[in-house]
């Protein structure tokens, strides 16, 4: 799904054009319903769809979640993974983590960029926490946390908490239908993908929201580097973006369908899942490093034959 909702001017509470979150949330439910048909098993919405920030184990408690678990409840063979805005309280000071904030009324807790996948309409959500943050916007240095405090980087000033391991997404209903989410950023390096692939992915399915680039280049070379990801890991990705480009790429890094910039759009399409591993998957990126070393070894025999070399007068 594509709402194309303006992170700029409509997203994000603050803005000049604010959409309320029920509003954003209802045109991504219609979206889907006007599309799905009998086949369809799993639907992608992009990254922060549901921003208003919620605990993690209040989560069904949101009347937001609540609709998008009437609509499940609609089409019992649907599956959906959305972006959420979640955050996770920790008991003391001890068991936070080195990015917890501190309030007084709540306790050291942590704000996640969240994938959260709802299977059905009651089996409880499982979430995985976005880990390569965006730096200066998701990730910053505790020293200069108050130092950009009253600059609008288009994100919340501070560090989001992150997660060491990969989550994928099981289907309850498909036994070969495993899911590795990413979001945004995440899909730009491919030892980082491989990773979900190692877990047992069997289909990559990515959620941002590019229109943070506007008209700019940005959001065509962020899709470009989806097609990188299909090769390596020989895996369909599925790609909802907020505000385009939405598509869907084959294993051979193909983009077989894809969506307008800057328009309301839902796509469909059959994917073949894989789970076979790559020898880029099983033994990693082996061009750089040893391109590294060979670069080592050249300097180190230019030096060599510059200094011990014979010498002319």
């Amino acid at each position: 799904m594509q709402p194309n909702i303006d992170p700029y001017q409509e997203k994000f509470q603050g803005a000049e054009n604010f959409i309320p979150i029920e509003a954003q949330v209802t045109r991504l439910i219609n979206l889907t319903t006007e599309n799905l048909t009998p086949k369809t098993r799993l639907v992608l919405w992009p990254e922060t769809s549901l921003d208003q920030a919620q605990w993690e184990n209040q989560f069904d408690a949101n009347p937001n979640t609540q609709r998008v678990r009437a609509m499940l409840a609609q089409h019992p063979n649907l599956e959906l993974i959305t972006g959420i805005t979640s955050l996770v309280a920790y008991p003391s000071k001890e068991t936070a983590s080195v990015t917890a904030r501190f309030r007084d009324d709540t306790g050291f807790y942590d704000v996640f960029n969240t994938a959260a996948f709802l299977p059905n309409a009651s089996t409880p959500a499982n979430f995985y926490h976005k880990s390569r943050l965006v730096p200066g916007v998701e990730k910053v240095p505790p020293l200069l946390t108050k130092l950009i405090a009253n600059i609008d980087l288009g994100g919340t000033v501070g560090s989001y908490g992150s997660q060491e391991e990969r989550t994928v997404f099981r289907s309850p209903t498909d036994s070969a239908l495993w899911v590795g989410p990413l979001i945004c950023y995440e899909s730009v390096y491919g030892d980082f993908v491989a990773e979900y692939v190692k877990n047992g992915a069997t289909l990559l399915g990515i959620i941002t929201n590019d229109g943070w680039w506007s008209d700019s280049p940005g959001h065509e070379q962020h899709l470009q580097y989806a097609t990188l990801r299909a090769i390596e890991a020989r895996r369909a990705i599925a790609r909802s973006a907020n505000t385009g480009i939405s598509a869907f790429i084959n294993q051979k890094g193909e983009i077989t369908t894809q969506t307008d910039w800057w328009v309301p759009a839902a796509s469909r399409a059959t994917v073949q899942l894989n789970s076979e591993l790559t020898f880029y998957v099983r033994h990693g990126d082996l061009i750089g490093p040893t391109m590294q070393v060979l670069a080592g070894l050249l300097l180190g025999f230019t030096l060599v034959r510059r200094f011990t070399g014979p010498k002319t007068i």
